[in-house]
């Protein structure tokens, strides 16, 4: 098993005055990455090409055919490098409540989408598809579940462990819409399973564990796009 902080490309966007007009640009946050472009016209122009970076370079963090299992509390900024991997390679249970309900944050529905996402994992896994779990993941049971799902095909696991703080996760859920904020002491207990989970997840059985959010870099990064993106 091996055990590493993640360094994600995510991107920096952001508008500039150049000679009285308006222009956009983007650089990347990772640590030595030099990507970026400037006085871009229009910011779809920008947007589209610093999707395109992110994307790129988070094909190239786990062997194709992985199953990629967040870990971490709400707003710790799960959907926001969710957002930075292939849109066919996310499953994330907010999503799929958004799909049949048109609403993210109704619970009523949690159990007819957790049987499609894991129809939506299985699947993946038969077929050896890179795909990657934007849900908290906090419990060893759900875990043990998911590891044992992947290793019945012979797929590599790894655990991408959210370690942002637990101040900064408060602030974000506090700017949440209503229906998607999480009552803060269940965030409380979510960011204490986190933490407990780091020393267990090798002896659950993943074959990589990815540690993310304590950098400034990466904060920088995860914050960018709102309160609502995590």
């Amino acid at each position: 098993m091996t055990s590493s902080a993640l360094e994600p490309h995510l991107t920096w966007r952001f508008p500039e005055r150049h000679r009285d007009q308006e222009t956009f640009g983007w650089d990347c946050q990772s640590p030595g990455c030099q990507a970026g472009n400037y006085r871009y016209p229009d910011a779809r122009d920008a947007a589209h090409d610093a999707d395109a970076h992110e994307r790129d370079e988070t094909r190239k963090l786990f062997e194709p055919g992985t199953l990629v299992v967040f870990v971490g509390p709400a707003a710790a900024g799960k959907t926001r490098l969710a957002d930075a991997f292939p849109a066919d390679w996310v499953v994330g249970l907010d999503d799929l409540r958004r799909r049949l309900t048109g609403d993210a944050g109704n619970q009523s529905v949690t159990p007819q989408a957790v049987q499609i996402q894991d129809l939506l994992v299985e699947t993946r896994l038969q077929y050896a598809e890179t795909t990657v779990l934007d849900s908290t993941n906090v419990e060893a049971a759900v875990r043990t579940r998911l590891v044992e799902r992947a290793q019945r095909w012979g797929r590599p696991v790894a655990a991408v462990v959210f370690v942002t703080g637990l101040d900064v996760c408060l602030l974000r859920n506090s700017k949440r819409p209503a229906n998607r904020r999480v009552p803060d002491e269940a965030l409380e207990w979510q960011f204490e399973q986190t933490a407990l989970s780091l020393p267990l997840l090798a002896d659950e059985g993943f074959t990589d564990v990815r540690t993310v959010g304590a950098s400034w870099r990466t904060g920088l990064a995860l914050a960018y796009g709102g309160p609502d993106r995590r």
